[in-house]
């Protein structure tokens, strides 16, 4: 009862209260998901998103926001859209990010923004605008985004789609939707579940109900997939691993920007989430010890022990940055790191910040990841807190031309476009005409 009455009254106390009072606690990314050309769900809106080259369309029904950072989901996306295939993206906010709530709203309706040629983002209002993290929507609230799904689908005239699913939260909604259509599910499972502390039990143990769903199962690490392989042998036939990638464009603008001449300060860089699997001890105990190294991280602080690395003059908290923004800073940076806790979430991770560090040729500290592990001498492998130090002065001191130039090489080949074109080819056994009514 007490859940029930604090979702009633979170869009009345966030929106008129909270936010007016606070209005730096407000994320960022609720508004700017505004800053795009909307429109309403209308037969228009087929020549609105832009012309497809008669390719499959696809519905992303994510885990992340898709302005909070570029992801792998994005990326997909992005990567998809620019080979010809109109996609779609579900703001899983599900009303927490429009200006008002529900009922004080002047028009009702799923407006759709636009957010790059070919890309458009669905929003769906629900009343009481739940967490997307806390808990499994309702059966009316599957009912509402199923509705605004369908009349997304009748105004573009799809034909032929596919449903990426990121997120247990949307198991029921994919399943009608196939059920309707003949939209076939493909799970992307890109995230160990159970690693993070928010996330709702009942999510986590829906998951794997949305395996058994899921017509292809695809895992973005081998560890993760070997993991839910042992607890579920049975998915071993529907599942393929297809990692994580680089921008195409991070490769091709690597080689025109400046890189930074060797000097008395070493330059340490980190770009991603600031969160609890951060190593904040050991970045905090490299900073004092070596006033003479400065360590750059970019990225949204999502918890409060990073923000008390601010207080050492030689840590700079950098904040959100743009993405196409972040390739400039890269080519700033002496060695790049990747200092997470070793816990059952990182183990399970593929970063990205792993393949755009080597768009760079950038030396790598990490933590001792079975993802990092699998390059061998391109990556340097702490053990501990401890060995940071002594590896980023290794990275610094590397000499070997042939190293950056491997990292290159391997950039130039994990790109999304090669991501994509993989996924295609498993995607065309599931790729057949539906009609839609």
């Amino acid at each position: 009862m007490l859940g029930s009455l604090k979702e009633f009254i979170r869009p009345y106390y966030l929106k008129w209260f909270y936010f007016r009072l606070f209005p730096e606690l407000q994320p960022p990314y609720f508004s700017a998901c505004w800053r795009y050309p909307t429109h309403t769900i209308h037969p228009r809106l087929r020549r609105q998103i832009g012309p497809t080259r008669q390719e499959p369309e696809l519905l992303f029904l994510p885990m992340t926001d898709w302005h909070t950072r570029i992801q792998r989901t994005q990326h997909l996306a992005r990567t998809f859209a620019t080979q010809g295939h109109r996609c779609f993206y579900l703001n899983p906010h599900l009303g927490r990010e429009f200006p008002r709530p529900a009922l004080l709203r002047r028009r009702n309706g799923s407006p759709v923004t636009l957010l790059a040629p070919l890309i458009a983002e669905l929003h769906v209002h629900l009343p009481i605008e739940p967490v997307f993290h806390h808990r499994l929507l309702s059966r009316e609230e599957q009912a509402r985004v199923f509705t605004a799904l369908t009349r997304t689908f009748q105004a573009c005239g799809t034909r032929q789609l596919l449903q990426i699913v990121s997120f247990p939260l949307w198991l029921e909604v994919a399943c009608r939707v196939r059920d309707e259509f003949g939209f076939p599910i493909v799970c992307d499972c890109h995230d160990l579940l159970s690693g993070f502390r928010s996330m709702a039990p009942e999510i986590v143990q829906a998951e794997a109900a949305l395996f058994r769903a899921s017509d292809l199962v695809v895992f973005s690490s081998k560890h993760l997939m070997a993991v839910h392989l042992a607890e579920h042998p049975w998915l071993e036939d529907k599942s393929i691993l297809v990692r994580n990638a680089v921008d195409d464009s991070w490769v091709a603008s690597a080689d025109s920007l400046q890189r930074p001449a060797p000097g008395p300060t070493v330059k340490v860089g980190y770009i991603g989430a600031l969160d609890y699997w951060l190593d904040v001890d050991a970045i905090e105990r490299m900073a004092r010890r070596r006033p003479d190294w400065e360590f750059v991280l970019i990225g949204r602080v999502e918890n409060e022990r990073v923000h008390g690395l601010a207080a050492l003059a030689n840590v700079k908290l950098r904040g959100e940055i743009p993405y196409d923004e972040l390739p400039g800073h890269l080519a700033t940076f002496n060695v790049a790191v990747i200092p997470f806790l070793r816990n059952s979430l990182t183990l399970a991770t593929n970063p990205i910040k792993l393949y755009e560090y080597f768009s760079f040729g950038l030396p790598v500290v990490s933590a001792r990841l079975p993802e990092s592990e699998q390059f061998g001498p391109l990556v340097y492998l702490t053990e501990s807190p401890e060995d940071y130090e002594r590896q980023i002065q290794a990275a610094a001191r590397e000499s070997d031309a042939s190293l950056r130039n491997d990292r290159i090489r391997i950039a130039r080949q994990e790109t999304w476009m090669a991501r994509a074109a993989q996924l295609s080819e498993a995607f065309r056994k599931l790729w057949q005409p539906c009609g839609c009514s």
